[in-house]
């Protein structure tokens, strides 16, 4: 009984040392994309045999992402969600959102909030493994050999199963592309500010 004890006290050390070096890591990663300033990157989305390319740029705490015929616009606290084949825009505040993973790289240590994050290795290469504190799937980080930024990140399972491969981020003094509603007549507004 007492040599059981032992192990599972032991096991319990471990797994807060592994829990402790995962919200490190993610620390890491949020450094090194602020330490970018301003960058922008491509990714490739990969959901069963489909594939679209997108990319992002993030300026400040504002953002500009393209997938597909979806856009999404952040500037100024406020959030812009062009989606191009319903042909409407939705309209929100931007705090409600920054939980998302896309959502500038720089605020990942942000996450950790709503995750549990443990430090782990897929397919031979260090990673992530965030597991939401609410329920629902697993998210691995797949980190790039510099153990700084993100190679890849893989959510879900089976024919849900979802995987985005970023480029290396690069500075960029170029402005993002900013929202403007003149572009989009004739798409229906939804506002939930």
């Amino acid at each position: 009984m007492k040599k059981i004890l032992v192990i599972l006290l032991l096991f319990a050390t471990l797994s807060a040392r592994a829990d402790e070096r995962g919200v490190q890591r993610l620390e890491r990663l949020s450094r090194h994309y602020a330490s970018l300033g301003d960058y922008s990157l491509s990714f490739v989305l990969k959901m069963g045999d489909a594939e679209q390319d997108g990319e992002l740029a993030v300026q400040g705490k504002n953002l500009y992402m393209r997938l597909g015929d979806t856009e999404l616009f952040v500037a100024d606290s406020v959030r812009y969600e062009v989606r191009g084949a319903t042909k409407e825009v939705v309209i929100d505040r931007s705090e409600l959102y920054e939980q998302e993973l896309l959502s500038t790289l720089n605020g990942l240590v942000n996450v950790g909030g709503s995750y549990d994050v443990v430090e782990c290795e897929v397919e031979g290469r260090h990673a992530l493994r965030l597991t939401s504190k609410q329920g629902g799937d697993t998210i691995y980080i797949i980190l790039s050999i510099d153990g700084e930024s993100i190679e890849r990140l893989m959510y879900g399972a089976g024919e849900g199963a979802m995987s985005i491969t970023l480029a290396r981020a690069q500075k960029s003094a170029k402005p993002i592309p900013q929202f403007d509603k003149g572009r989009y007549s004739g798409f229906e507004i939804v506002d939930f500010r």
